[in-house]
């Protein structure tokens, strides 16, 4: 195989770093694919004039990122398919990143309007009711006196983590998944706030309205709902 681009003059900068980036530019480019099998260690440092050990290192970061596997005797290739771990930088980048609640919320408003509209799309009328159920638990939840905060916030998950299944996307339910984990302690705080100023209905009741824009099939609605859920969860997390 001809390798255009993997074996460029090397710009300046760490070596180990500009290998990775030409093998994910390889990857973009689709000079190299799913399965394909990468240029040795020995081929990548003789046309690169670097040593071994910033290959090895190249290699050793994109194999824990999920992107390549070593295959004992037979030498390392791309992934065949995706797997969870290819989202652990993302993961990282995001606990480690400085972030506002503003930003917090522009980001879980877009992964939100993302999601439904692909559930909008995808999910058929027995997923729609069966998301249903789980709002009205959620309500029931949230309007029991004698509930508990964790048993509201269990309720509301189920909900969520259902929706992110039904919109048949397993990469954005990943994704959807990530900033729930991320974001954890904004659904404890609006739940708590929400019961704090005895308004319990705010949340069951957003919830309950993104199954109705979802049953009615019709797209031109999602803004408006994500309007009302943003004023939702500002008055409840600002």
């Amino acid at each position: 195989m001809q390798y255009s681009t993997l074996f460029e003059d090397l710009p300046k900068g760490s070596l180990s770093q500009i290998i990775i980036n030409r093998i994910t530019d390889a990857l973009i480019s689709g000079e190299l694919k799913p399965g394909d099998k990468i240029p040795t260690e020995t081929e990548f440092s003789e046309n690169l004039g670097v040593g071994r050990n910033a290959v090895r290192e190249a290699i050793k970061v994109l194999e824990a990122f999920g992107v390549l596997e070593i295959r004992r005797a037979k030498g390392t290739y791309v992934v065949e398919e995706y797997n969870n771990q290819l989202l652990n930088p993302l993961i990282y980048g995001l606990i480690l990143s400085e972030r506002s609640m503003d930003e917090l919320l522009d980001l879980k408003i877009s992964l939100s309007n993302s999601v439904t509209y692909l559930v909008l799309l995808n999910a058929t009328d027995e997923e729609v009711e069966q998301l249903r159920n789980y709002g009205e638990d959620f309500r029931r939840t949230m309007l029991d006196a004698q509930s508990t905060d964790e048993q509201c916030y269990k309720a509301s998950i189920a909900f969520n983590v259902y929706l992110s299944e039904i919109c048949h996307n397993k990469l954005l339910a990943e994704l959807d998944a990530i900033v729930h984990k991320i974001a954890s302690f904004t659904r404890h705080t609006a739940i708590e706030n929400s019961r704090k100023i005895g308004e319990t209905h705010l949340l069951p009741d957003n919830y309950m309205k993104q199954v109705e824009v979802i049953a009615g099939r019709d797209a031109t609605a999602i803004p408006a709902f994500m309007e009302e859920r943003r004023a939702v969860w500002e008055k409840l997390l600002l």
